[in-house]
């Protein structure tokens, strides 16, 4: 039974505990109050059959996930919520079917998204779901047996070509110690930037710490994973490269930036200027004004040229070199720092066409062997 008191300004206030919650109803009178509860009630019973609003628990789940996101992740798990409480809003958790998902991203897949932005949007609706049920007194999860819609398209970073190789390689000058160091140790870019001469000793690379750019501000934090704390050998090509190049740095002196990493601005001009150096960049069919006139009094404008290849794609090109020296997954694992061996080994199954030919002139010698015994 209700709690009936009255107040000092007249109304009645009756307490009522819903769904395990005190909750106070006022009225001039009982019936009033009463009313008031009644409803409230029914609508609790209402809430209690379909679950809780979908929109109240995905903002629920991400006030918990957000602090526990790195920086650069947060952006993209935010809009993933946003699409999914566009899709859901408040119905209830236990009113939205595997088949009501199954919709949305199958409608996700026709406007031409791609396997890996599908699966994201996928990942992050079970994990609602999976803090309604841990948190919210959920009980069930519709995404556990759904499959993705089959055929998506996937979308593969290229590895550079042969030609690119060597003129990296040919041009280690200036900013191309970032390439090298990439290429010949396989290191993310976050981490390269994050190098100080400390952490080049004794023949080695101590990969301790990322940068991390919040907007263009550079921030030191740990690596990707734990799996990234690494020790990776200074091989000889990086060794002719480094040669004599950071006796002028402070052992605190961060290789490409001096007493602070380079800010995202000044790292995105340096790559963008050493490919145009090499003639790796290609004209955007952007322009902007360069705030000059002509002899008309036109304003005069600029091409924009991007890189033909990311700095990334370069740790790729150390990947495919392990897989053409033969280096084993588990020793490869360790020095690209990758948290799952599977990701290793879609690099091996991966393999460049030059050491897919080489196997095959391999496998020719053997058979021909076998053919004239």
């Amino acid at each position: 039974m209700p709690q009936r008191k009255k107040r000092e300004d007249g109304n009645v206030e009756l307490c009522r505990t819903i769904n395990g919650r005190v909750r106070h109803f006022y009225g001039k009178t009982k019936r009033e109050a009463q009313a008031k509860l009644d409803v409230a009630i029914i609508e609790a019973g209402t809430r209690r059959a379909a679950g809780d609003p979908f929109d109240e628990v995905a903002e629920a789940f991400w006030r918990d996930k957000e602090p526990k996101i790195k920086y650069g992740s947060r952006r993209g798990y935010r809009h993933k919520v946003e699409v999914a409480i566009g899709w859901f809003g408040d119905q209830g958790m236990r009113e939205i079917t595997g088949t009501d998902i199954n919709r949305e991203l199958s409608r996700m897949a026709a406007q031409g998204y791609s396997y890996k932005s599908i699966a994201g949007q996928k990942s992050v609706l079970s994990l609602i779901w999976q803090y309604w049920c841990a948190e919210m007194d959920g009980d069930a999860n519709p995404c556990t047996l759904l499959k993705l819609p089959q055929g998506l398209p996937q979308q593969k970073r290229r590895a550079p070509t042969e030609e690119e190789i060597a003129d990296v390689k040919a041009h280690p000058e200036g900013f191309g110690l970032c390439p090298a160091v990439m290429m010949y140790a396989g290191l993310r870019l976050g981490e390269v930037m994050a190098l100080q001469k400390r952490d080049l000793a004794g023949g080695k690379i101590s990969v301790t710490k990322a940068v991390v750019w919040h907007s263009n501000t550079p921030v030191l934090e740990p690596p990707k994973t734990a799996s990234a704390l690494r020790t990776v050998p200074i091989l000889q090509p990086l060794a002719d490269v480094l040669a004599g190049r950071l006796d002028d740095l402070a052992d605190d002196d961060f290789i490409f930036g001096g007493a602070q990493p380079y800010t995202k601005s000044r790292y995105e001009n340096a790559w963008r200027q050493y490919c145009i150096s090499i003639g790796r960049a290609h004209d955007s069919g952007k322009r902007y004004k360069t705030g000059k006139k002509d002899k008309k009094g036109y304003p005069l404008y600029k091409e924009i040229y991007e890189a033909d290849f990311t700095a990334h794609q370069l740790r790729h090109e150390f990947a495919g070199v392990l897989v053409e020296c033969g280096i084993s997954p588990v020793v490869a694992k360790e020095l690209m720092g990758h948290a799952d061996i599977l990701t290793t080994q879609r690099w091996y199954a991966a393999a460049k066409s030059s050491a897919i030919s080489a196997a095959a002139e391999i496998l020719n010698q053997h058979f021909d062997a076998v053919k004239v015994s």
